[in-house]
């Protein structure tokens, strides 16, 4: 049994990778850019760019699962450029999709966004069943590709889910990226670093540590014709000065904090209702977010005192990716 994660560098794709190959499962695992990356056995690495790649009926050929992370922006690299947001994702897809309905017995699991497609909220929590009215281009694109998901359902059996993610944290999420809240001020707070604040800090949204989408998609992939989308999220809002606060009180000091003006694609609120997910997965969220900034705060140390090291690592040289959640959980 093989599994392809299309994007693995990223946070998700890297702890699924891990969770897979320890779990005794083949893993083929792509990126845009061959370097800086781990090793393992059971994973084999492939150069592949979502934008331009045209290989993929031979790359099914090896496959059962896919995992579909690989996207080039976040919501603030897509609205100034929506058309190469488009060209290089959604495209992207479509052209992985059209791929895919010629193979056979495959499931692909997206990993759409549950704090861009729904827009601003009606009513707290979101359901699946809530109206989409993305204000981002970025979750326009990705409900673009929630939509062809279907499609391809419909018109030629493709087995196929989107899982709704809601914010998503920790360790190893790419500082650059500008994605990650919880992970950018943790980071900021060991290194007694400022924090940049946009807007008031009085925005609500819904933190899911990475284990637990991890489990989520694994999930996903192991129960076939379960169709979504899926809302994938703790099914509980913090503020972000609540997260500032929480983490404040972890690390037992004041955060320099410096404000910015409030971004447009921001909405007010953003918390998913998981019941779907419950229903349709077996799966439910495991980690609070106090427990999430311990487990996150733990890896974090260990990741400051090794900067100094080499960038790339093996899966079996980094033992506190899954022992510092045992030690913290009393395993």
């Amino acid at each position: 049994m093989t599994s392809l994660i299309v994007g693995a560098s990223g946070l998700i794709g890297r702890r699924l990778s891990e969770r897979l190959a320890r779990g005794g499962a083949g893993v083929i695992a792509t990126a845009r850019r061959m370097t800086g990356l781990y090793s393992h056995p059971r994973v084999r690495w492939k150069a592949i760019d979502l934008a331009t790649f045209d290989g993929w009926d031979k790359v099914f050929e090896e496959v059962d699962t896919v995992y579909h992370l690989a996207w080039s922006t976040i919501p603030a690299s897509a609205d100034p450029d929506p058309a190469r947001d488009i060209l290089e994702n959604v495209v992207g897809t479509v052209r992985m999709l059209e791929a895919a309905r010629r193979a056979s017995g495959l499931r692909i699991v997206f990993a759409s966004s549950g704090g861009s497609v729904y827009g601003a909220p009606e009513c707290l929590p979101v359901s699946e069943a809530h109206p989409t009215r993305p204000v981002s281009a970025y979750g326009i694109s990705k409900l673009m590709v929630e939509h062809y998901l279907e499609k391809y359902r419909a018109l030629y059996g493709l087995d196929g889910v989107a899982l709704r993610i809601s914010n998503c944290y920790g360790a190893r999420q790419q500082a650059q990226k500008g994605l990650g809240a919880v992970t950018l001020f943790a980071r900021a707070g060991l290194r007694r670093e400022p924090l940049k604040l946009f807007g008031t800090g009085d925005v609500v949204r819904d933190y899911i540590h990475v284990d637990d989408v991890v489990d989520a998609m694994i999930a996903a992939g192991e129960r076939r014709n379960v169709t979504g989308p899926i809302n994938i999220g703790s099914g509980v809002g913090y503020s972000v000065r609540e997260v500032i606060a929480r983490l404040e009180a972890a690390l037992d000091h004041r955060f320099d904090v410096q404000q910015a003006p409030p971004r447009m694609f921001d909405v007010s609120a953003s918390v998913l209702d998981v019941t779907r997910a419950q229903d349709r997965l077996g799966w439910t969220p495991t980690i609070s977010l106090d427990l999430g900034i311990e487990l996150l705060l733990a890896e974090l140390r260990s990741e400051l005192e090794s900067e100094c090291g080499s960038r790339s690592s093996s899966i079996a040289t980094i033992p506190s990716i899954f022992t510092a959640r045992k030690a913290i959980l009393g395993l």
